[in-house]
């Protein structure tokens, strides 16, 4: 018997290759982007709950957070080639390596999470020293860093089940699958903190659970071992030609991830110079525009999906057109985002300060110059849709390792022990300041790229109807 696709999954194929862009764009985009916005709104009353044991621990979840992003990068990594490879593979109708494709994408994806996680908790203290974290975050966080360790097994296999929805086009499948992961991780939060009154390790059990709720629903969608997106131990090839093109495609991407969230903590190991409360600030910066930022890189995320479904199909044109589409949602996006921060930065700051003046000091130093680039961002999302679309997946890496190495580390280096500038003005510049120009890196890029695949005439192109 041959691979079945779902005939509805075949009419939503036939439109996003065919029918209004425009409607294509938002059918996809605008469920993942508001799925973000709700979990990043979820992940700030998270942190407001965590402020409720004491500033400190807010600091020690912050900083692990950081330091298990850096690890869970090589998953997103692997996630993110594959899907791109998925994407193009559906739009060409190639089904059997598509079917080999994803699985052996999660069989790759679940052999690297076991060897990580045994590595990560059997060398916890190692790892920690190394990554420079303060005793006193070392003595709060351990627990909570080792749970956060195992809950990389569960991580990995959501990434990759993610990443498939996505090239198939399913936000609002994703929508509501990540609204009762973001759900089951505030709920348990809030019971374990603010009922039971326990400390940051449940917080990280919280985290664990949510997850396998994402883990049991991707196991129940794919159980179908006959449908082109199934899971079956028969279509895990790792002596061919796909193994040679999931790693070329993801390893840039894993480069990039990796390189990006450990440079993140190194940025809270040099900012632990001006005290363990301005990485504390930093972190709760970050989240709050993550509520703009997050949700613009999930409209990039499907972006490129529909764009390399069309490049998949051979119909370039029309991927150029859906780039345009998706740069102006992201653009839009961006400055809604700054618009409503700025309204509500207030109550916001009321939310994490817990009475607290000099903390929320802090926290506003920072983000109010760290939101005024989060605009740049929104264009750098848009960017990367169309270099992982385009399979460019080492210039996101040369974009996104300069945004870090480039223009955000040493910056912060040069404030630290070249001016007198307090910790929250210093890391609120260099945010600001990185930021900003990775977005111009960004469009400088995104115009090479159009010029190699479409000539001399690609700003026609893009701005024709």
């Amino acid at each position: 018997m041959g691979l079945q696709v779902d005939p509805k999954e075949l009419k939503k194929r036939q439109f996003f290759l065919e029918g209004n862009i425009l409607k294509a764009v938002l059918s996809v985009c605008l469920p993942m982007a508001l799925f973000q916005l709700i979990n990043e709104l979820f992940r700030v009353f998270d942190l407001v709950i965590t402020s409720q044991i004491n500033p400190e621990s807010v600091s020690a979840v912050s900083f692990f957070n950081q330091l298990n992003n850096s690890i869970v990068s090589v998953g997103t990594g692997l996630s993110i080639g594959a899907g791109i490879l998925i994407a193009g593979l559906y739009g060409a109708g190639e089904y059997e390596r598509l079917k080999t494709t994803v699985n052996t994408t999660f069989f790759m994806a679940g052999a690297a999470a076991l060897v990580l996680v045994a590595g990560l908790i059997l060398r916890a203290r190692p790892i920690l020293r190394l990554a420079n974290t303060p005793a006193q975050l070392v003595e709060i966080g351990l627990n909570y860093y080792r749970i956060t360790a195992l809950n990389l097994f569960f991580t990995f296999f959501n990434n990759v089940y993610i990443a498939i929805e996505k090239a198939r086009g399913n936000g609002s499948k994703i929508m509501r699958i990540n609204f009762a992961m973001a759900l089951t991780k505030f709920s348990f939060s809030a019971f374990f903190v603010l009922v039971l009154h326990q400390g940051i390790v449940m917080i990280g059990v919280a985290t664990l659970l949510s997850n396998l709720v994402v883990t049991a629903i991707g196991l129940y969608n794919l159980r179908n071992p006959e449908d082109v997106f199934g899971l079956s131990f028969r279509y895990v090839r790792l002596k061919n030609d796909i193994v040679k093109k999931i790693v070329s495609i993801s390893l840039p991407v894993i480069a990039e991830k990796f390189s990006f969230s450990a440079g993140k903590v190194v940025v809270n190991s040099v900012g632990v110079n001006y005290g363990t409360q301005t990485v504390g600030a930093l972190g709760v910066s970050n989240s709050v525009s993550a509520l703009s930022t997050v949700p613009a890189g999930s409209i990039g995320d499907g972006g490129a999906a529909l764009i390399r479904q069309n490049i998949g199909h051979g119909n370039p044109q029309r991927a150029l057109k859906i780039f345009r589409c998706v740069f102006i949602v992201d653009f839009v996006w961006g400055v809604l985002g700054f618009i409503l921060t700025w309204v509500f930065l207030d109550p916001i700051l009321a939310s994490f300060s817990k009475g607290d003046v000099a903390f929320a000091e802090l926290i506003a130093q920072i983000f109010t110059l760290e939101m005024i680039s989060n605009v740049f961002l929104a264009i750098h999302s848009a960017v990367m849709a169309l270099l992982y679309a385009f399979g460019y997946t080492k210039l996101s890496f040369y974009v996104n390792f300069a945004r870090l190495f480039v223009f955000r580390i040493p910056i912060l280096l040069f404030f630290q022990h070249c001016t007198t500038l307090a910790g929250g003005q210093a890391m609120g510049l260099v945010m600001m300041i990185s930021n900003g120009m990775t977005g111009l890196l960004a469009l400088v890029v995104a115009a090479a790229v159009l010029h190699k695949e479409y000539g001399a005439g690609w700003m026609k192109q893009l701005l024709s109807t």
